[in-house]
């Protein structure tokens, strides 16, 4: 709620102002009403110093009208300074005022032919105005104080002139009248006071609710925003300007096409749309359109919730149920396999095998040493790995790694390309290590086999915005199809025969270990996958 102010020389009070306890509106009321009083003394003087007669002002006594008036400007002058500078006390200048005003019109009138000039009435606006700004019993001692006078000025001059104008049927009605207008104008006063105490507080309620409201808005893990019919942004919260990946955008289409395209696509139809992903490598989202009304041109809330958490849950409870899996399978497969795998050696260090029964033994300690290979991923995959992230210089690393690599697997040395990767990163080395062996393991059994030397290639740069480096592993083998490109990273799913379906998973879980993630881009030319470090720390 905005109010007008207009602006008079006490509104900049200083700070130590006697006046922190009246209303500010009450110091307002009585200086507008000092500017009544200046006006009306000026009036009278300039009515009694020209000589002339204007309704009988001042033909009783001239000089006693003439002096009175000047008594009233001054008095007029000399408040519109206190007021000004806030002291003394709100209720002791008005009570002083108040009474001057009941003596002073008095005398005017006293001075004008007494209760028949008229003068009387103003006695009603003072009251009045006495009525609004002081208690009730405070205003009803100025209506005694005025019939009190009004009284006695009636009964001197019965006694002073010969001619006297009224009766005292006119003072009598003249106090009556001045009770009324106190008991009158200070009821409705005080029922004034009392609504705009009720409206200053359901002001203040509602500007605490409105605050609140964009408080729980602003941390909502929801990101909302606000529409009208034609996608025109009317309102949005920090987490729906962070999923849509927008600062200041003024319509929909400029925050983010495709969340443009599924507002135009429920407008049509009026279904809710499945979930999407509005950012490329950005989460899925749940988005839900609700219209405020059920008006046509009524604005329209998008809810926006990132599944991440969701699948995170999932992800969760998925490890539990592995971890679950993994004591059973180490307990129940593993100690009669290594009794399996033992015979089988055994029975392949007999000289009198012949080349047959050789055979079907090298098959039963191959398929052995796979399902060990799958029960050691399996423990590896129940016990999470604590990271411990280290500064690394990339190009020095990868020279290392490679030589590595290559001399484990018995590699030809172009079998691992590395161009300049002149980058410093944050993450824990043998985590890495895992990862890349992971990758380059996939590269080498994946890559283009017509005749060719299979080429893993890794690269590194940085981000559009130079902020944080990442690494790519690329091969020149088949892009994976478009829809297995979400199930990869899954745990146990595999294309790959002899593969246990948990290298790529695990490798991802252990870039996120380390704050990085592991994404994977197809090419025309190949396969790539990439590591996206995080940012070092300021330490």
């Amino acid at each position: 709620m905005h109010a007008t102010t207009v602006t008079v020389p006490f509104d900049n009070q200083p700070e130590d102002s006697s006046i922190l306890d009246e209303s500010h509106s009450f110091w307002r009321s009585l200086y507008y009403f000092n500017l009544y009083r200046l006006v009306l003394g000026v009036a009278f003087f300039t009515v009694g110093v020209s000589g002339g007669t204007f309704a009988n002002l001042g033909q009783r006594s001239p000089s006693l009208f003439v002096a009175t008036s000047v008594i009233l400007v001054l008095i007029a002058v000399i408040s519109l300074v206190t007021i000004t500078r806030g002291w003394p006390s709100f209720k002791m200048q008005a009570c002083f005022q108040f009474a001057m005003d009941v003596i002073l019109i008095t005398l005017l009138s006293s001075a004008s032919g007494g209760i028949s000039s008229g003068l009387h009435l103003l006695l009603l606006v003072s009251v009045a105005a006495g009525g609004v700004v002081l208690p009730g019993l405070t205003s009803l001692f100025f209506a005694a104080l005025g019939s009190i006078l009004a009284l006695v000025e009636h009964s001197t001059s019965l006694l002073t002139y010969d001619a006297v104008g009224g009766s005292y049927t006119q003072v009598g009605i003249l106090g009556f009248a001045l009770f009324s207008t106190s008991l009158v104008v200070n009821f409705i006063a005080k029922r004034l006071k009392q609504a705009e105490a009720a409206a200053l507080r359901n002001a203040s309620d509602i500007a605490k609710l409105s605050k609140l409201n964009e408080l729980v808005v602003a941390r909502l893990d929801t990101g909302i925003l606000v529409i009208d019919n034609q996608a025109n942004i009317q309102l949005s919260n920090e987490r729906a300007r962070s999923l849509l990946g927008f600062q200041q955008a003024t319509t929909l289409r400029q925050a983010n096409q495709r969340l443009f395209e599924k507002f135009k696509q429920w407008q049509r139809s009026g279904k809710q749309i499945t979930p999407v992903q509005l950012a490329r490598h950005g989460p899925n989202i749940a988005l839900r359109f609700v219209a405020i009304s059920e008006q046509s041109d009524s604005n329209v809330v998008v809810f926006l919730e990132d599944l991440s958490h969701t699948e995170q849950h999932a992800h969760q409870l998925k490890l539990a149920a592995l971890g679950r899996l993994t004591s059973a399978v180490a307990h129940e497969i593993r100690n009669p396999l290594g009794a399996i795998s033992h015979a089988g050696q055994l029975i392949n260090e007999s000289k009198e095998l012949n080349p047959a029964d050789r055979r079907l033994v090298d098959i039963v300690n191959q398929q052995s040493e796979r399902i060990n290979l799958i029960i050691k991923s399996i423990l590896r995959l129940g016990r999470p790995q604590m990271s411990e992230p280290v500064s690394i210089k990339l190009d020095e690393w990868l020279v290392k790694f490679r030589a590595t690599f290559l001399q484990t697997h018995e590699c030809a040395a172009d079998k691992i390309a590395l161009a300049p990767t002149e980058l410093e990163v944050y993450m824990d080395p043998d985590h890495l290590h895992q990862v890349l062996t992971n990758l380059c393991e996939n590269a080498i059994r994946h890559g283009n086999g017509n005749g060719s030397t299979p080429r893993v290639t890794m690269s590194g740069g940085y981000s559009s915005d130079q902020s944080a480096p990442f690494l790519d592993i690329s091969n020149d083998g088949p892009a994976i199809p478009d829809e297995l490109q979400d199930k990869i990273f899954e745990p146990f799913f595999t294309t790959d025969g002899a593969g246990t379906g948990l290298g790529l998973y695990l490798a991802r879980e252990l870039c996120q270990d380390n704050k990085a993630q592991l994404d994977y881009i197809g090419t025309a030319d190949g396969s790539r996958f990439r590591i996206r470090f995080n940012q070092k720390p300021n330490v």
